[in-house]
């Protein structure tokens, strides 16, 4: 008996959710930072084991927008939601219930029989403050609710079983050589953004977007180009950095995990461009409807 569903991974900025993606993929899927809302996009990860194909949609973290792209990013996530036959709810155990896990949780009240509710992160608290949490959500509705680390796997498979149980009935959707739904040009700019991420300040990442403009791949060797887009003319000294040091530096790194995921050696060119008020422009914001 095939069993075929789509599962919606959501929560706050920061729960881990990229983190357990990668983690139930076995490769990076997801770009990964220790700075909120890196997730811009509606990214896949097809997961096929036996009779079982699950489609993995990592959704941006649930926030309130503040830009057009914000306003985009979360119009996407509430339309997924009511596409999807689960919906994996990760909330960060390590920290207090707050008013935005509150909000977020009376949204999902409706569909509380159709959420697994994974409380990550045990791995960083005492496990003496996970049973009143888990309590309080069984009060709230919701049933389903188990404690797991993404970062070390920690019960993991205890998830991945409860979740093949709830899946519906269904032939695959995808060839079970598929793993992703995002493309190698995208892939590239997201290593590059993620780049971006680890080592800039912090009112650098939010307001930057790659444009792979050229992507080569020959028998020995990849070609790439491509543009970082900040919003005003004075990130872009930051990003480039005294002598060129923080562009190389991003792009070093970029190159050594891009090598690494097309075993071969890569040749990438960055160039920094100002593109003013970026986040407020509809012709932008397309690209995260991918």
């Amino acid at each position: 008996m095939k069993k075929f569903g789509v599962v919606a991974l959501i929560g706050r900025p920061n729960a881990g959710k990229s983190t357990l993606l990668n983690y139930l993929m076995k490769q990076k899927i997801s770009i990964v930072s220790d700075k909120p809302q890196t997730t811009r996009n509606q990214i896949f990860g097809i997961l096929t084991e036996g009779e079982t194909q699950i489609v993995f949609v990592d959704l941006p973290g649930f926030h309130k927008p503040m830009y057009e792209m914000n306003k985009a990013m979360m119009q996407h996530v509430y339309d997924n939601l009511d596409s999807c036959d689960l919906i994996l709810y990760l909330l960060d155990a390590s920290v207090p219930l707050g008013g935005g896990e509150t909000y977020l949780l009376e949204q999902l009240k409706p569909r509380a029989k159709d959420v697994i509710v994974a409380l990550n992160k045990i791995d960083s608290i005492k496990k003496s403050r996970v049973l009143p949490l888990m309590e309080k959500l069984s009060t709230e509705g919701f049933e389903s609710v188990l404690p797991v680390s993404a970062l070390t796997g920690d019960n993991v498979d205890a998830l991945m079983a409860l979740i093949r149980e709830r899946l519906p009935e269904g032939e695959f959707q995808y060839n079970e050589e598929d793993y992703t739904n995002i493309s190698e040009r995208f892939y590239v700019s997201e290593i590059i953004r993620e780049k971006i991420l680890q080592e800039t300040r912090q009112e650098i990442p939010y307001c930057t977007f790659v444009d792979v403009r050229v992507l080569k791949e020959e028998e020995n060797h990849v070609e790439i180009m491509a543009d970082i887009a900040v919003e005003r003319k004075s990130q872009k000294p930051i990003l480039v950095g005294k002598q060129a040091n923080m562009i190389k530096k991003i792009r070093k790194m970029a190159e050594k995990e891009l090598t690494e995921y097309f075993e071969k050696p890569v040749e990438l060119e960055l160039f920094v461009v100002v593109k003013k008020n970026w986040r407020q422009k509809p012709q932008f914001l397309n690209r995260f409807n991918r």
